[in-house]
């Protein structure tokens, strides 16, 4: 049985969000070897907010990196501010994974699947101001003259 299908009949009896929604933002198309498909999903969905979580990171907590270091000068501290706000809303939603995958159960995935897609519009507004922001950033023709001390 295919993904779609499989998705399909666990969508109605978890009144869970359209298979063509689920898969625009998460990619869950190719989960159809799993026999616990909903589990895959929720891991699918863990991977794509720690990608985000990592650049998020990276601007309020910069490694000794020339990116890091150069990224995060691009925000005001207001900005970091709300970067902050999303990046804890999103490692409540990355724990709030492994709380479900402690005892799993198909009624528990499907709770934190449908949590996780209300909540998504809002995080990819956030996220996009912010990744078009970066990419401005390194858009700019400016040359790196400021000293880079130890941060830590």
């Amino acid at each position: 049985m295919e993904t779609r299908e499989r998705y399909e009949g666990l969508r109605k009896e978890h009144n869970l969000p359209k298979f063509e929604e689920m898969n625009k933002d998460f990619e869950i198309i190719d989960t159809e070897e799993s026999f616990f498909i909903l589990r895959e999903i929720r891991r699918k969905i863990v991977e794509r907010i720690q990608l985000y979580s990592k650049v998020l990171e990276s601007i309020l907590h910069p490694e000794t990196g020339l990116s890091d270091l150069y990224e995060c000068k691009l925000f005001t501290e207001e900005e970091k501010d709300r970067i902050y706000t999303l990046y804890k809303n999103m490692m409540v939603l990355e724990k709030g994974s492994l709380e479900t995958s402690i005892d799993e159960t198909d009624k528990k995935t499907s709770e934190y699947i449908n949590l996780v897609f209300k909540e998504w519009d809002g995080i990819k507004k956030e996220l996009f101001w912010i990744t078009k922001k970066l990419k401005k950033g390194w858009e700019k023709e400016e040359i790196l003259k400021e000293d880079v001390g130890y941060l830590g």
